[in-house]
């Protein structure tokens, strides 16, 4: 069955729209995904230097605090004045090693830590002297040590790598919020633009969809219209397949019926005839005519009552009982087609098992067995045909049995799709040729070695009453192993009505 070009043009549109979607969908993504991870690289970057500047801001803060505590007390010699002295001092060690921590993966920032790590040591070293001098009264030492302005220089130098360190920090955190401002803004043209062109692929989508519907809108109402007499018309074609079947049939049934007539008058005027030349045999022989006659014709005319005229008779007795036996094949055909069907509920073990009846002396004479598995299975049929067709298959397996073997039947069904059921005959009788597996079921056609008698018309009868009951016979035979012939028929005759007009 060939593609309708629309519906090709509908699904290569179709495929591209998809394709472009997806697309567009994989590039926001990737571009979202990108951004999202540099957005974290810069935020992650942002609370680095918020930390850094923080720790550099406390360090400096505690060293701070804790020289206005070394001052007062130098200037008033009050011991509460260093209450704050040590903890202040302690929160400084403490935070600068946070501060190195924090800045140890910036090389720039490494060697100002060193420099710096060394003015912080020194100035705690003068803070403490200056303190223990206090303490034992050298005020001149601890006046000559203020007045030198070593203590303000180490505070000066360690506030220029403090403000540094914070102007460095403010620095990466300006360029990182500037960064992540580009980022947001990338990520909101991306995500307009990826907006955009999605809404111009489902737009596009949409429209063709659209058509689509309205092309198939379009083929179904011009469908609706020519279909809307189809039952019509099926049911006239129908009547008048049924009408001239059933011409056919009566045909068939007047012509062989009158064939039967001139038949019977020369297989009567054959018997007559054979009377006849017996009665000229008997005279020849009682008269002695022509026993020593030189004469030709006459010892011709002896031979012709002796052996010719009988010979001729046997053959014209042969041919009239061969076309009566077709004749009468056809006229069963044809009553068989013209009587009504009758369905009925049917278990298949029991129909089998009485056909099989019929057969069962022959069976055992050729030490055979038949083997039934049809529990339970029921059908909807008309009961005497399905008679004819097992009768027949059990006929052809008895009569074409093989020699070499003892017979084995068995009949077996199952249920298949479509409320049907498939019936497996199978036998191990002679076989069939594979050449020859069709033509068993043509009429008057028969294949395999002519040894037995027969007509050639069973399987085709058996098809043609399975096709009426509104199913098929199918076989698989190999030669010298064995035939298996399938018959499917619907579960219920009902479904069939049709065929059963």
């Amino acid at each position: 069955m060939s593609e309708n070009p629309t519906d090709k043009v509908m699904l290569r549109g179709s495929s591209a729209l998809l394709a472009m979607g997806l697309l567009v969908l994989m590039g926001i993504v990737t571009a979202t995904y990108l951004l999202a991870e540099k957005s974290r690289i810069s935020f992650d970057d942002v609370i680095a230097a918020r930390d850094t500047r923080t720790a550099a801001v406390d360090v400096r803060n505690s060293l701070l605090s804790a020289e206005s505590s070394q001052r007062g007390f130098l200037l008033n010699g009050n011991e509460i004045y260093l209450s704050p002295y040590d903890t202040a001092k302690s929160s400084a060690l403490r935070r600068f090693e946070k501060l190195q921590l924090l800045v140890a993966g910036e090389p720039e920032t490494a060697a100002s830590i060193d420099q710096l790590k060394a003015i912080i040591g020194e100035k705690l070293a003068e803070m403490d002297k200056t303190v223990a001098l206090k303490r034992q009264r050298k005020d001149d030492t601890v006046a000559a040590i203020v007045a030198s302005n070593r203590g303000k220089t180490l505070m000066d130098q360690a506030n220029v790598y403090f403000n540094g360190i914070i102007l460095a920090a403010d620095d990466r955190l300006t360029a990182r919020v500037a960064e992540q401002r580009s980022y947001f803004a990338w990520l909101r043209m991306i995500t307009i633009a990826g907006g955009i062109a999605i809404v111009i692929v489902v737009g596009f989508a949409w429209a063709s969809l659209l058509r689509h519907t309205r092309e198939l809108s379009a083929a179904r109402r011009n469908l609706e219209a020519l279909n809307s007499g189809l039952e019509t018309r099926v049911r006239e074609r129908t009547a008048d397949l049924v009408r001239a079947n059933e011409e056919v049939q009566r045909f068939a049934y007047i012509v062989t019926h009158d064939l039967r007539a001139p038949l019977v008058n020369i297989m009567g005027f054959t018997s007559e005839l054979e009377a006849g030349v017996a009665s000229l045999q008997t005279l020849i022989e009682k008269s002695g005519i022509g026993a020593n006659a030189s004469d030709p014709l006459v010892a011709n005319a002896r031979v012709a009552a002796a052996e010719d005229l009988p010979e001729a008779i046997g053959f014209i007795r042969s041919s009239t009982r061969k076309m009566d036996g077709l004749i009468n094949a056809i006229l069963q055909l044809s009553r068989e087609g013209r009587r009504p069907l009758r369905p009925e509920t049917i278990q298949l073990a029991s129909l089998i098992e009485s056909t099989v009846s019929s057969f069962q002396h022959q069976v055992k004479e050729a030490g055979g067995k038949i083997d039934v598995d049809l529990a339970g299975v029921e059908i909807e049929a008309d009961r005497l045909s399905l008679e004819q067709v097992f009768a027949n298959l059990f006929d052809n397996a008895t009569k074409y049995r093989s020699p070499a073997r003892p017979l084995r039947i068995r009949v077996g069904a199952r249920i298949i799709p479509g409320g049907r059921i498939a019936i497996d005959f199978e036998d191990n009788g002679r076989g069939v040729a594979e050449q020859d597996v069709e033509r068993i079921f043509e009429l008057f056609r028969r294949s395999g070695l002519q040894d037995l008698p027969g007509d050639g018309i069973g399987l085709a009868h058996v098809r043609a009453i399975l096709r009426r009951l509104g199913g098929d016979i199918t076989v698989k035979s190999k030669l010298d192993v064995g035939t298996t012939f399938r018959i499917e028929l619907p579960l219920i005759a009902a479904s069939n009505e049709r065929a059963f007009a």
